[in-house]
């Protein structure tokens, strides 16, 4: 993979009147840079992931040019591990990061987040048959597996405080494997996911009802770039308000 992916500005369409609405900042946020540098770790689709081809795919990655787009910026994709995303905008390396990111108010208080772009919740997978959890409540006492330094894990340890949460595998296994080979009860993880797992294996896994809790994607911008975090919160309204957000669910089957 490149450490960086160009995507040249496209011709806007779908955004009336936007041009108007955010002549005076972007034409700051576009003197200070022509690009728009965007963090990712790509590896999380239907929201992001890198195509045969080497290029980014994905709802999260139509949504980001879109936007670049508004803001008449050149998209350049900067990919790393999940863990560095925040270190990186907070240390102004990249302008934003776009990676299926939970708004906290741990994270907001590191850095200002724009709108929420996409709703959804965190939730339970475990495996079917007898003997197996059929509730949250089953859970007390059960080793469930979380992904470190993530919402779901802070979800886990705030909703599952009387369950174990597995360190991470010494062996390499992903968390799937784990919850096959039995070496966990229950995986947490944001909705759309836990569902495409469920839908990989239907007769050897589901998912606990209700979800643990609600969650907010959005994206967080450097702190010193103001202009910039407005511009984009004004385009994501548009995106919003014409439909294209919704458009962009249903085309890649996200409810």
């Amino acid at each position: 993979m490149t450490q960086e992916m160009n995507q040249e500005p496209r011709k806007r369409a779908g955004l009336p009147g936007i041009a108007l609405a955010l002549a005076a900042l972007l034409g700051a946020a576009a003197c200070s840079s022509p690009r728009l540098v965007v963090a990712s770790d790509l590896a999380n689709p239907p929201f992001a992931w890198v195509d045969d081809a080497g290029e980014p795919r994905g709802r999260d990655v139509e949504m980001t040019q879109l936007l670049a787009d508004a803001l008449e910026r050149e998209l350049v994709w900067r990919p790393m591990p999940f863990d560095q995303l925040l270190d990186a905008v907070e240390s102004g390396a990249v302008d934003v990061a776009v990676a299926t990111l939970g708004r906290t108010p741990e994270r907001e208080a590191r850095l200002p987040f724009t709108r929420t772009y996409y709703r959804t919740s965190i939730s339970v997978v475990v495996r079917r048959g007898a003997g197996e959890p059929t509730t949250v409540a089953d859970l007390a006492g059960r080793t469930v597996s979380a992904g470190r330094g993530t919402t779901s894990e802070d979800a886990a340890r705030l909703h599952l405080a009387t369950s174990t949460i597995a360190e991470p595998s010494a062996k390499g296994d992903t968390s799937l494997d784990r919850l096959l080979s039995r070496e966990v009860d229950a995986l947490v993880l944001d909705t759309p996911n836990a569902r495409a797992l469920v839908d990989l294996h239907p007769t050897a896994l589901t998912l606990l009802a209700p979800p643990l809790t609600e969650e907010h994607y959005a994206i967080p911008v450097r702190k010193d770039d103001p202009n910039l975090l407005a511009a984009l919160n004004a385009a994501l309204e548009q995106l919003d308000t014409t439909g294209q957000l919704a458009e962009l669910n249903e085309r890649h089957d996200l409810p």
